[in-house]
């Protein structure tokens, strides 16, 4: 099953993010809780874990651009 990774809210006051770099490419193989990627704020630099076990099928937000809460970052099929 595909399940699309939404980026979650950061902080009470950041809706935007940059990805920094992504931690995994397509077709490697992740664990819950493993970082997929590095996303930049303008205060701080965060991980983005994933929240479920599978493969990675797409990435849908390039390295450097930026990504708002609620946005698709990525498909994972479990």
């Amino acid at each position: 099953m595909l399940h699309k990774i939404k980026l979650s809210k950061i902080a009470e006051t950041t809706d935007v993010v940059v990805v920094d770099q992504w931690n995994v490419a397509v077709g490697d193989l992740v664990t819950a809780n493993q970082s997929l990627a590095l996303l930049e704020t303008d205060k701080v630099t965060v991980d983005f874990p994933s929240p479920i076990a599978g493969r990675v099928t797409e990435l849908l937000v390039g390295q450097g651009e930026e990504a708002r809460t609620g946005d698709q970052m990525c498909v994972i099929e479990a």
